[in-house]
């Protein structure tokens, strides 16, 4: 098996970070061609746009050998966003490597927190919705819809939050008609919603036309409690799996306590991204968190959400998982 490339190439890495692409033979080929690619190191990966400003930055460049999802934000508006995304995907479909995007535009992201934001309206979600869709083509991509948006709707009023299921409905319809993209809508983590709760709100979200749902986005829990709880919530979504964002969770969660989800210390980079997983709907674990990123101010001067965080990133590969 080769080496792995330089970060800075953007082909995929061909080490332990792309082995075992090929999903067990209990789900269908034609469902599961896309993860028998490589998966694609993004070359405009937050830790490879330090590298490039920081070649000396070893932290980064080792980070930027992962790879891991490319986030799309209102920072690419309706009239820009399928060019963007076209971009990635073309890029990842030349290397021969398998894309994996993020949506995070959702109107009232976050609910004004440290990540707040989105698109201003429904009407203007969903078309930027469709514009996204239209980058992706037929490319076979994997899209990881909305981190939080789905358990987060208890801060919106009764109207809103219904107004915001039907959003997520629409988006993962549109995502999920034709071509080879695999759609997986945000459902949190084990820690937040009772099983019978997440599976209410993925009913009523839409996940009917979705691959399935993903765990752990940008949060520490481990690998083994996700799936035991992502086990039990597919259970109740028949032909549903999941995939898990193992990016940060080489030390599991920090201890509890206020902001504990919020750039804590002495958490360590998860085992590196793979189709080869133990639990038997779980479809692959991943970097879906773009590690090195701030989550925040976190109410001590932290840089703000999105911004690159050299200490703690330093921190993560101390305590990182084997590799």
């Amino acid at each position: 098996m080769s080496a792995p490339v330089m970060p800075s190439t953007g082909q995929p890495v061909a080490a332990e970070a792309a082995a075992g692409q090929i999903r067990p033979a209990a789900t269908t080929a034609a469902a599961d061609e896309p993860w028998n690619r490589p998966f694609y190191a993004d070359p405009n990966s937050p830790a490879n746009q330090v590298v490039r400003a920081e070649p000396d930055n070893q932290v980064a460049a080792t980070i930027a050998g992962v790879p891991q999802a490319r986030w799309f934000t209102p920072d690419n508006p309706v009239p820009t966003i399928r060019a963007a995304v076209a971009d990635y995907v073309d890029g990842a479909t030349a290397a021969g490597g398998l894309p994996v995007l993020v949506t995070y535009a959702i109107p009232g992201r976050d609910c004004g927190s440290y990540s707040g934001g989105g698109l201003p309206d429904a009407a203007t979600y969903k078309s930027w919705t469709q514009e996204l869709r239209a980058g992706i083509g037929a490319n076979p991509a994997v899209v990881i819809v909305e981190p939080d948006a789905l358990t987060s709707a208890d801060c919106l009023a009764d109207a809103a939050r219904t107004e915001r299921y039907g959003m997520l409905a629409d988006a993962v319809a549109q995502l999920g008609a034709g071509g080879a993209t695999l759609v997986y809508l945000d459902g949190g983590h084990s820690r937040w919603l009772s099983v019978t709760e997440l599976v209410d709100r993925l009913n009523l979200a839409g996940v009917r036309h979705a691959r399935g749902f993903s765990l752990n986005v940008s949060n520490f829990y481990t690998t083994s409690e996700q799936e035991a709880y992502g086990e039990e919530v597919s259970a109740r979504l028949p032909g549903k799996s999941y995939v898990v964002d193992v990016s940060r969770n080489g030390r599991g969660p920090a201890p509890d306590e206020p902001l504990n989800w919020c750039n804590p210390v002495d958490r360590g980079l998860g085992a590196l991204p793979t189709a080869q997983t133990s639990a038997a709907h779980d479809d692959a674990n991943l970097w879906i968190k773009n590690p090195g990123q701030s989550d925040g101010t976190c109410e001590r001067g932290d840089p703000y959400s999105g911004h690159w965080f050299q200490d703690r990133a330093a921190n993560m590969l101390d305590f990182r998982a084997a590799w």
